[in-house]
């Protein structure tokens, strides 16, 4: 793990005054939930430790969706940039790869196993429309830490078809609005997280 300097400073602190497990959790979700302290302004980095630190002895599931509306995990991963008429992939990839279910062994073209580069598609598409929200604009009433929103207005609303790898699931929003959105996420991640690979993906990565 190559950690940035405020990432060590940020550490090094906790080490030094705190003796928890939660600090030691917190940096390992920063392993594969990371991005850097150019993603966004000091106080946005500031948030995204703070949510780490939130969900470090909580429900991982909870954390990861958290995430997807981290201002700074947009701007890094790019998802500020995916729109239902030009659309980003980048954010959903890594969603599969680093933050869930992982890149099992290749099993044929654009298929990895455990996804495939349909599902990449359609994950891009339920993750489209969320951005940027000005801080202390829009606040997370679980964590009470600033966050980005949704905006209806850049979502593709079409039904989302996921290939056999996820049993051939489809995902619509139930609503074309924000809590459409918010519910559409909700059901992404229950289906990600509902394949056994996701967990032993985890419980990989602890152990290690």
């Amino acid at each position: 793990l190559e950690l940035t300097p405020y990432v060590l400073a940020w550490w090094v602190n906790e080490v030094l005054h705190d003796s928890s497990a939660a600090h030691r959790m917190s940096l390992f979700f920063h392993q594969f939930l990371a991005v850097d302290a150019a993603s966004g302004t000091s106080m946005q980095f500031f948030d995204y430790l703070s949510l780490l630190r939130w969900g470090s002895l909580g429900n991982y599931k909870t954390l990861v969706t958290k995430m997807v509306t981290d201002n700074c995990m947009l701007k890094y991963l790019n998802n500020d940039e995916n729109f239902a008429q030009n659309p980003n992939e980048n954010f959903a990839r890594e969603f599969f790869e680093l933050f869930t279910i992982g890149r099992g062994a290749p099993a044929g073209p654009g298929d990895y196993t455990t996804f495939t580069e349909d599902d990449v598609v359609q994950a891009a598409r339920v993750l489209s429309g969320v951005n940027h929200a000005q801080r202390q604009a829009n606040i997370d009433p679980d964590t009470t830490i600033p966050t980005g929103k949704a905006y209806p207005q850049s979502h593709d609303f079409d039904p989302k078809i996921f290939s056999p790898r996820f049993g051939g699931a489809t995902i619509s929003a139930p609503t074309n609005d924000a809590a459409g959105m918010t519910a559409e996420l909700q059901s992404f991640v229950d289906l990600v997280f509902a394949q056994p690979e996701t967990g032993k993906n985890f419980c990989r990565r602890l152990y290690h």
